[in-house]
């Protein structure tokens, strides 16, 4: 089974390889769009699970659900993501408005490493960037005379973590993550002739991004009655800057450089975020969820050149607070299975379902770029082997159309793959 866990992230990895990027229109402000998905067990219920705990499953929206892992046990997760976005606006093409990316999006472990100590580590994107546009250019002195402006961005920040939760009281678990974002911004702006769109002169700007980055999580769980559970989450990061690089080359049409440059190293902020949830079970299979999120971005401030990189504000368009809402429900399918001389509860399988509404950081013309949209999803546990299975569709709307902004409609299916073993232990195995 090792091997086989091996093959699937190789699988996974080389998925990147074999599609085209989604076109993200909106990334070109700030560092791009920030990840709000956790390509785990809460995908099927709109990412909702701040006060979500499980003990096969590594649950990263709060670092305190760590604890909660099974003893004596150790699991592995590998998340993948297809994407399929269609653009509507004034200025979108009617014969090009569409894109589809497969991509491999996470990589973590975690054990319980004693009895009250849970710890995980892994990789995860924290934010992404894609984008390509064309725009007229009038050329100073002439009679009107105009030339392309062709602009194209990629890149991103990711996100290595290592989190560790502990269990105070059998009630009471405290977790803090220690990452380290890395990752860099390429923009690419190339003048070309408008009617044969030959290039005359190309300019790349590259930041690299890159700095520790703490947040923190609690969690209060325990019974209302015999049959009704609680969890109550809640989570917490500083406001945090991260090192910027930044470096320009200009090169000719025949790709000759005309000019090389790197800046001195500026900072860019990152905002105090927080956010609290609640988890509400019955009889151990009707789970429903709810949570809150926020980061403060009206209160970041960088240096000028550092915002003008990043395009944090400017002529109708700057950052604010962003907030998002979600809510989920799931329902475990389970039986009662004889071990010998003591009898266990088994999940076979669950579904879910959840809705989310997201205020994002932008605001564009007078307009806040909302993000809405609702999941589905289903899991299955391997009756005879350490796999589980967690697959999740999505449909969202992001922005609004008008002469100015641009929305996107799409449609995601995520996949996770989870592998669970016995660690450090002489204990019976049971599939």
């Amino acid at each position: 089974m090792r091997t086989t866990f091996t093959i699937i992230i190789l699988a996974l990895s080389s998925l990147k390889l074999l599609a085209q990027t989604n076109n993200s229109p909106y990334s070109i402000l700030g560092i791009g769009d920030i990840e709000d998905s956790y390509f785990n067990r809460t995908s099927g219920m709109a990412n909702t699970g701040i006060a979500y705990r499980s003990g096969r499953y590594l649950i990263n929206n709060n670092p305190a659900s760590f604890s909660a892992l099974d003893d004596g046990f150790f699991a592995g997760e590998v998340g993948g993501k297809a994407k399929l976005v269609n653009y509507y606006g004034s200025n979108v093409s009617v014969s090009d408005n569409q894109s589809f990316d497969i991509t491999f999006r996470k990589l973590v472990f975690g054990i319980k490493a004693a009895r009250h100590w849970g710890t995980s580590v892994g990789i995860v994107p924290f934010s992404s960037q894609n984008y390509e546009f064309n725009s007229p250019l009038l050329i100073g002195g002439t009679n009107g005379e105009s030339v392309n402006q062709y602009f194209n961005g990629s890149g991103g920040l990711n996100k290595v973590y290592w989190a560790n939760s502990y269990e105070f009281f059998k009630h009471l678990s405290l977790g803090v993550s220690a990452s380290y974002l890395f990752g860099s911004l390429q923009q690419k702006i190339i003048l070309q002739n408008t009617s044969t769109l030959g290039e005359y002169v190309s300019t790349t700007n590259t930041a690299g991004l890159s700095n520790f980055y703490l947040d923190y999580g609690m969690q209060l769980h325990g019974k209302i009655s015999k049959k009704l559970d609680y969890a109550i989450g809640a989570t917490f990061a500083n406001k945090t800057s991260l090192n910027v690089d930044l470096s320009q080359t200009v090169l000719n049409a025949d790709s000759v450089t005309l000019y090389q440059s790197t800046f001195p190293s500026g900072k860019f902020s990152l905002p105090v975020s927080y956010g609290a949830g609640l988890a509400i079970t019955y009889n151990k299979k009707y789970t429903f969820l709810a949570d809150y999120r926020r980061q403060d971005w009206s209160s970041v401030k960088s240096s000028e050149y550092v915002n003008s990189i990043f395009n944090v504000g400017g002529y109708n368009y700057y950052l604010q607070n962003s907030e998002r809402f979600s809510a989920g429900f799931e329902i475990s399918k389970q039986r009662v299975v004889s071990m010998g001389q003591f009898n266990a509860l088994v999940e076979l399988m669950y579904f879910q379902g959840g809705f989310y509404y997201n205020n994002t950081y932008l605001n564009v013309f007078g307009q806040r770029i909302r993000d809405i949209g609702g999941t589905i999803g289903i899991g299955v546990n391997s009756k005879r082997t350490p796999l589980s299975y967690t697959l999740s569709l999505q449909y969202g709307i992001k922005g609004v159309q008008s002469i100015q902004l641009i929305q996107e409609r799409y449609a995601a299916m995520t996949i996770a793959i989870s592998y669970r073993d016995f660690w450090l232990t002489k204990g019976r195995k049971f599939f």
